[in-house]
């Protein structure tokens, strides 16, 4: 199916904190329960971090930090390869990032002030990384991401959990169901969490509400290859579709580095 650009009630401005978190949050739980879907994904993230002399993934458009954490639990205990990261967001949600911090100390710090993934401050280091986060971009704004990567010859790395299959559109729909099983396990409870989930049950139809358009705003393998189109002749790209056999849910993945890495 085509992909559509259409709207995600989290991108809305006027979409409460609220419930923003609470889709968040429950995002955030989900992602950090599974190893297999991630594991090529790290084999060759680590490969091309390693390559660059890279060990730190600056994670841009972050959220709630998402899958980041066990990003870094799964590069140090699948690939020997420690590595720390620094969360940015153009809209940064300081208690998210407050609680990955703390749940991981050493390993995470953030920033609290506004990044913009198309124009990244050049003081801000490290291996680029968007999880989860690509669709959300029309375009001429994705290719302004991977442009600004190259431009200032940093790694860049793509990572969708999501994608326009049906098995995927079904999964995501799913929410209605798996926002009110898994709420009594993300912590820390929260009354507002609790009150919107069960008794105006507001997270679960945003979730998966949004969970649905952001499949059909995902962009496939070939899409991204027409993104890193022309962008530049010393760049090596990564673009793949990763499956694992006890899981029919792809990974759309896009890795780019330099071919000769600067030695600043």
């Amino acid at each position: 199916m085509p992909r559509l650009q259409l709207f995600e009630l989290e991108d809305q401005p006027w979409f409460p904190k609220v419930l923003r978190r609470g889709v968040t949050d429950f995002l955030a739980y989900v992602w950090s329960l599974s190893d297999d879907r991630y594991s090529e994904f790290v084999k060759r993230l680590k490969g091309a971090m390693a390559e660059m002399g890279e060990t730190q993934l600056l994670d841009m458009a972050s959220g709630s930090a998402g899958p980041v954490p066990k990003l870094l639990e799964m590069l140090e205990s699948q690939e020997g390869y420690q590595a720390t990261a620094l969360l940015t967001d153009l809209y940064p949600e300081i208690s998210a990032f407050e609680k990955a911090k703390a749940a991981n100390p050493g390993r995470i710090d953030y920033v609290t002030t506004p990044v913009d993934a198309t124009a990244v401050p050049a003081t801000y280091k490290g291996f680029r990384i968007m999880c989860n986060s690509f669709h959300h971009l029309p375009p001429d704004m994705a290719r302004k991401v991977l442009a600004d990567a190259v431009a200032q010859r940093r790694g860049i790395a793509i990572m969708e959990l999501v994608e326009r299959r049906g098995p995927a559109i079904a999964m995501t729909a799913a929410a209605l169901i798996n926002v009110p099983l898994t709420t009594p396990f993300i912590r820390p409870i929260r009354a507002d969490r609790l009150a919107l989930t069960y008794l105006m049950p507001l997270i679960p139809i945003a979730a998966a509400f949004d969970g649905v358009v952001s499949c059909l705003r995902t962009y496939s393998v070939e899409e991204m290859r027409e993104l890193t189109h022309g962008l530049s002749d010393d760049y090596i790209w990564e673009i793949d579709r990763l499956t694992n056999p006890g899981n029919p849910f792809g990974l759309m993945m896009l890795i780019g580095r330099p071919a000769t890495p600067s030695k600043a």
